[in-house]
């Protein structure tokens, strides 16, 4: 037992309730005892709750995962517990981290506060009330203890497109996170048609967002309808949406983009950004497709697509079959007959 207790103390972290057996040494005399103030008095000048996001752009039934944070900012050891809830004295099974009923410790067991334009209280008349003892928390001096978790499972409404605002008033409401702004939206694939068959696109918008955005600026214009790809290196790569067709031309309006750099590996069916040699800041309208793996180009372009789906692969190797001449050029134009956009389709993912 007393390795138990040191290892929770060492983590930071202890449970409310616990006893010793007797006899036991304890080391109390070096410990602080926990403040014996009112939530109301102490909890806002002893600990700060913050709301994190790994992504603020969200797709349309997907996981919205947040990060739920308490940290202690006082140099006393602060006790947590739910307002209006039994406090168990067994110990909680779930782990070292903070309960799912510490974060909907709000007034009435409320959890967040969802805002929408469409909807200005979602988050409202979510409520999660225990049906068991929930035991206290006693928070280090200057720990942190925290929850990730896919919030669309208790506010269904983010998954419908729309910019939502998230605030957290954890433990009756007596202190008042950070407002975390969430946009979810409609993702969007492009479709190329070709001779040989169609060739769908998956946009990489968590990765490069601004040259998403040109790509399907560029697409909605119709600015690749009767483009060709000039160029066609075996096993290498296709190069294609030059205006003038052999690789010298950009946008119309002359438009460029800064690199994004990611770490999407340069593999089979990668899109990049074509760029001027020696110029990072030279993107435009002239885009590769990859036809092998290529390690010397990551971190040198901005990957901001995916050839997706068997059938659109298929079609890639076809065309990278076609006949070129001694400058790599196909004999016969390899045409871009159109490029339209449609939504894509995202299979949303269990959580558990």
């Amino acid at each position: 037992m007393t390795c138990l207790f040191t290892l929770l103390a060492t983590l930071g972290l202890t449970l409310a309730g616990q006893t010793l057996p007797t006899g036991t040494s304890t080391p109390e005399e070096d410990t602080p005892v926990p403040t014996a103030l009112t939530p109301e008095t102490i909890l806002p000048n002893a600990i700060r709750a913050e709301l994190r996001t790994p992504r603020v752009m969200v797709p349309v039934g997907s996981p919205v995962f947040v990060e739920f944070t308490i940290i202690n900012i006082s140099d006393a050891p602060v006790k947590l517990s739910v307002p209006g809830a039994l406090v168990g004295r067994e110990r909680y099974d779930s782990g070292i981290g903070l309960p799912l009923e510490h974060v909907f410790s709000a007034a009435q067991f409320r959890g967040l506060e969802v805002v929408s334009e469409t909807n200005p209280a979602m988050g409202e008349r979510v409520t999660r009330k225990p049906e068991y003892p929930i035991p206290a928390i006693t928070l280090a001096p200057y720990a942190t203890i925290g929850l990730r978790f896919d919030v669309a499972r208790f506010y269904p409404g983010l998954h419908q497109a729309g910019i939502y605002q998230l605030t957290w008033r954890p433990y009756g409401g007596v202190v008042t996170s950070n407002t975390l702004q969430i946009h979810v939206v409609q993702y969007k694939q492009v479709v190329m048609e070709t001779e040989f068959g169609n060739v769908t696109f998956q946009l990489l918008y968590d990765k490069a967002p601004h040259h998403v955005a040109n790509f399907l600026d560029l697409v909605d214009r119709r600015f690749y309808n009767g483009k060709v790809f000039h160029l066609v290196f075996e096993n290498q790569f296709l190069l294609g949406g030059c205006p003038n067709g052999d690789g010298t031309g950009r946008r119309p309006d002359g438009v460029t983009l800064p690199p994004e750099f990611n770490d999407t590996p340069f593999q089979f069916g990668t899109v990049g950004m074509a760029l001027i040699e020696g110029d990072p800041q030279s993107g435009s309208s002239q885009f590769f497709i990859c036809l092998s793996r290529q390690p010397n180009w990551d971190g040198r372009y901005t990957a901001f697509a995916q050839i997706a789906g068997p059938q659109s692969l298929a079609v890639l190797r076809k065309m990278a079959q076609v006949e070129v001449d001694a400058e790599r050029r196909p004999k016969k134009p390899l045409l871009i007959k159109s490029m339209s956009i449609q939504d894509a389709v995202i299979v949303p993912r269990v959580t558990q």
